[in-house]
């Protein structure tokens, strides 16, 4: 698995990202830890924590994990019921969600406090005011930003917010991000990372004759998934199919290939088995430019 730097600052992570949104649901302890010996033993070294995700922290806190990882945890949303959800980012807010997270983790600071969405109302002067201060204290090192538009992280950096990253869904079956936050990102000199980077597993091709009955289209996630089990993503996946084909590997492989040739930095995967783990860690397709062109076509 290859490293690069985070945009301009001197943090260094893996290409590939693990996702843990069902750790403490579908993935319990013991197959967390399995998963993550194989994406660190491949060089894996980025993990994400989602909003409110009190339960994959709590996970983490009970595995073995070395030092060098490089935690990636959000904030910004809070979640007292499954029907009840709360954004913003007021300083007790985000003060109180970190302090959380680092309780819940054991660690003593994490590495990229994401902001989970854009507060139109706290000011933003009191928004970089406590990130200031979770900075000064050691508590978090780097800054980053999800849910924004390009005009969105330009605000947050003219309030002299720090920005080192910028989080949104990417992959061949959703190119949003690049009609505008991507060319912002690009012209600051800020990394980005691709959220779902299989497309919600769809660009794995488990759907291409029916929905097997552990995915997660079959479950609570069915809504989340279907959105990207529409006719244009099967013509999508037709050619990513016929890329993998013709280059002898699997689709999943030419969707991580796409987002490396795109420029992402890092690609967030939702591994649910270390076999599934293993063999996206053995990922290092390179696409030749006609096929990364006719890719950009189909998409």
């Amino acid at each position: 698995m290859k490293h690069q730097r985070l945009g301009t600052t001197g943090l260094d992570v893996s290409d590939l990202g693990l996702g843990t949104f069902e750790w403490g649901h579908r993935v319990d302890v013991g197959a967390a830890q399995r998963i993550l010996d194989v994406f660190i033993d491949a060089g894996g070294n980025l993990v994400e924590l989602p909003s409110s995700g009190v339960q994959a922290a709590a996970v983490l806190s009970r595995l073995s994990v070395p030092a060098e990882i490089v935690l990636c945890a959000r904030v910004g949303v809070s979640m007292s019921e499954t029907s009840h959800i709360e954004v913003g980012l007021g300083r007790s807010r985000i003060l109180d969600q970190v302090d959380r997270l680092l309780s819940a983790t054991g660690r003593e600071h994490i590495d990229v406090l994401v902001l989970d969405v854009f507060d139109e109302v706290v000011d933003k002067e009191e928004t970089a005011s406590a990130l200031s201060t979770l900075l000064t204290l050691g508590k978090i090192r780097y800054i980053g930003l999800s849910h924004h538009t390009g005009w969105q992280l330009s605000e947050m950096r003219h309030m002299s917010v720090p920005v080192a990253a910028v989080l949104a869904e990417y992959s061949l079956l959703n190119r949003e991000a690049e009609h505008d936050l991507i060319p912002a990102a690009d012209y600051a000199g800020i990394g980005f990372i691709a959220g779902a980077g299989l497309g919600r597993g769809v660009l794995s091709d488990k759907y291409v004759r029916s929905t097997p009955g552990d995915s997660r289209a079959a479950g609570e996630l069915a809504e989340y998934v279907g959105a990207y089990l529409d006719d244009r993503c099967s013509r999508v996946m037709a050619g990513v199919r016929r890329a993998a084909t013709a280059l002898g590997v699997s689709s999943a492989d030419i969707a991580l290939a796409f987002n490396r040739h795109r420029g992402v930095t890092s690609s967030l995967v939702s591994a649910r088995t270390e076999e599934q783990m293993a063999a996206l860690a053995r990922s290092d397709v390179a696409l030749a430019p006609e096929i990364a062109e006719v890719l950009e076509q189909i998409s």
